[in-house]
């Protein structure tokens, strides 16, 4: 999940989906609530620990850190000098992932729904052109992580992107690499506010309408695929490229394969 969130055109959401641990972190987020305040407040630590499915939460994290840290360089190398294999395998990657539990399209009305609300949603980021914001000022660096963050729970759409579109990615960049830490204070205290407030929305749609949120996930996840390919270059494929990209592809499948067993096991 931590190396998606820093790929322009996959979100940590999707993988979350992909390795069966969507529901427990929009329970383990949203589990951050006045009840946890409360045993804080009463010094029950473990107590508050526990409410918070704190070992999961934690292991997550660290994860994600972990892996932002020691393989940042690997997916970059792998961007720079086989784009195609690179993009291809993801492409594989959200494309089968769509088709299986707990996306598997159920065809009805509540389906072509979701369909149509995420498919708009994905046209809007489509047409909407990126920029870059030179001076960024307080509160729109904390809308930006308000925002963004929202691609750490919504599979299909990534942070990275909509960070593009709201032309502050190379800022936020900079200021982490910069230790900056007036942007990044602004930053996270926007993207904690953002987050508890998705999970809520998320939650209520699961126990609501949980066709309708699984039908929106399967568009965005889907119709966000060509989002990968925004940054690849027109004309023909070269035969290496074509190589790169059935390479990328297998790779890509195997590695879906590969996880439906663990899941099962």
């Amino acid at each position: 999940m931590g190396i998606a969130e820093i790929i322009p055109g996959i979100s940590g959401g999707t993988l979350a989906l992909i390795l069966g641990i969507y529901e427990r972190l929009i329970l383990a987020i949203n589990s951050f609530n006045l009840s946890f305040l409360s045993l804080l407040k009463e010094k029950k630590i473990m107590k508050a620990w526990h409410h918070i499915d704190g070992n999961f939460i934690f292991l997550l994290f660290l994860g994600m850190l972990v892996s932002i840290f020691t393989l940042s360089s690997v997916i970059l190398f792998f961007m720079k000098e086989y784009p195609i294999a690179f993009k291809s395998f993801l492409s594989v990657i959200l494309f089968l992932s769509a088709f299986l539990e707990p996306l598997k399209p159920k065809i009805s009305k509540i389906f072509f729904l979701g369909l149509t609300i995420s498919l708009v949603v994905c046209s809007l980021l489509y047409l909407l052109p990126e920029k870059e914001i030179v001076n960024l000022n307080t509160w729109y660096v904390f809308l930006s992580g308000f925002v963004a963050i929202t691609a750490l729970v919504v599979p299909g759409i990534s942070g990275s992107f909509i960070l593009l579109l709201l032309g502050s990615y190379q800022s936020i960049l900079t200021a982490v690499r910069d230790l900056d830490f007036s942007i990044l204070t602004a930053f996270i205290f926007g993207a904690a506010l953002g987050l508890l407030t998705i999970v809520r929305v998320i939650k209520l749609f699961y126990e609501k309408k949980k066709d309708l949120l699984m039908a929106i996930f399967f568009g965005l996840i889907v119709f966000c695929i060509p989002l990968i390919w925004t940054n690849e270059s027109g004309g023909e494929m070269q035969k290496f490229h074509l190589t790169q990209f059935f390479l990328g592809s297998f790779l890509g499948g195997a590695l879906i394969f590969l996880l439906q067993k663990l899941r099962r096991n």
